[in-house]
């Protein structure tokens, strides 16, 4: 790609960017007011009794009560009702035969103070949804336009993978960058998910929030780094695989990206596909959740981040393939603050403005920035790959 066409890609990106950013710092900060409640889960027990956890006013004769009651069950009976402040029951519905159940009703009940929840008679062995609101609960239909993510990640990883075998990069080394994203992603779970929830509690406990949170943040950072680029980087570093060519190099890091974008992107299409075709075996909360895709803007986001997303991949990768080729282990702490700060702005955005669409787009803008200079990095890169920098020259 010619030095112009560079600038007028990096342009147009961008003024992409500042739009998204723009568009995002727009939006209201404060989330919209909470109407009724909702719960889901599983439920297991071996004795018959009851959980009754909302509070539900009437101020007025005849205001309405919406509840979704549904899910799968699996062995006993589960009811959901309304029970007035005698304890008499005014509404209920029973789900009691195996296999997927939906209940969807309004009431308009006398003007008073209600307790709403679930009771059963027996063992039961079930997963639930409940969900009231102070109207008619709709219970949203996900459309086809929902399956334009799963399908643009699953594009974005074909694509790169096409463009490494025309420009006949190794593909013994994209099947290798695709296994080291599955071991390194998969060691850092096994660490991420029995220590991440008490490290949490740990620091809100020990520090005010204003300092716990960012310090948080940057620790789910960091186990990116520890574990996708210090794994690979010893991979590397000790073994024959770290002696490779510009293209090999190259093919890692696309195989590394490639397969997260694929893998999410099946992923993706399976949850769609099942809330479109068996919505009733979902908890409704859940398929609410997923038809938010049906807005475009939504959709596209994945897609977009995907694409920036492998660069940041690919970039890192070629960082540790160059500290093997130098032994210069500057270019794998590059790798190591590239890919932390990548995660620590994303654990950030997720856990403070990923609630709004506008503040989905800040965080996409501030990912497709890494990609941006992901891109840049691994362009100039390619010039050095492999040659130490020069010494400074001796003063006499």
């Amino acid at each position: 790609m010619h030095t112009n066409t560079i600038g007028r890609f990096a342009t147009v990106v961008g003024l992409a960017l500042a739009l998204v950013l723009l568009w995002g710092c727009a939006e209201s900060s404060e989330p919209p007011a909470l109407e009724g409640a909702s719960m889901n889960g599983t439920l297991i027990k071996e004795a018959a009794g009851e959980f009754m956890p909302f509070g539900v006013t009437v101020a007025q004769a005849g205001d309405p009560i919406g509840i979704d009651f549904r899910g799968v069950l699996s062995e006993g009976t589960l009811r959901a009702q309304l029970l007035d402040e005698s304890g008499k029951s005014v509404w209920h519905e029973e789900a009691s035969a195996p296999g997927p159940f939906a209940f969807n009703v309004t009431l308009h009940p006398p003007a008073g103070r209600y307790q709403l929840g679930l009771a059963w008679d027996g063992p039961v062995n079930v997963r639930y949804g409940l969900i009231w609101k102070p109207y008619p609960v709709a219970v949203p239909r996900v459309t086809p336009l929902a399956l334009v993510g799963g399908a643009g990640m699953l594009a974005v990883a074909l694509g790169f993978v096409l463009y490494a075998l025309g420009r006949r990069l190794s593909w013994r080394y994209l099947l290798w960058g695709a296994l080291a994203w599955t071991a390194t992603v998969a060691c850092k779970f096994a660490w991420a998910i029995p220590t991440n929830a008490p490290i949490e509690r740990a620091l809100m406990g020990a520090l005010p929030s204003v300092v716990a949170a960012p310090v948080f943040f940057v620790y789910i950072g960091a186990l990116t780094g520890i574990f996708e680029v210090g794994i690979s980087y010893l991979a590397l570093r000790y073994t024959a695989l770290g002696r490779a060519p510009w293209g090999a190099a190259l093919a890692f890091g696309i195989g590394f990206g490639a397969v997260e974008a694929a893998l999410l992107g099946l992923s993706s299409l399976g949850t769609v596909l099942a809330a479109m075709i068996g919505p009733s075996m979902l908890p409704a909360g859940y398929v609410e959740r997923i038809a938010v895709a049906n807005n475009l803007l939504v959709g596209i986001a994945p897609v977009w981040e995907r694409f920036f997303v492998v660069w940041i991949h690919v970039f890192s990768s070629v960082l540790l393939f160059h500290a093997v080729a130098v032994r210069q282990p500057r270019w794998f702490w590059l790798a190591f603050a590239y890919k932390t700060a990548v995660d620590t702005v994303a654990a950030a955005g997720q856990g403070l403005i990923a609630s709004s669409l506008g503040g989905m787009w800040m965080i996409e803008g501030l990912v497709a920035l890494f990609g941006l200079a992901g891109w840049l990095g691994t362009r100039w890169l390619r010039e050095r790959y492999g040659a130490p920098a020069p010494a400074p020259a001796a003063h006499t």
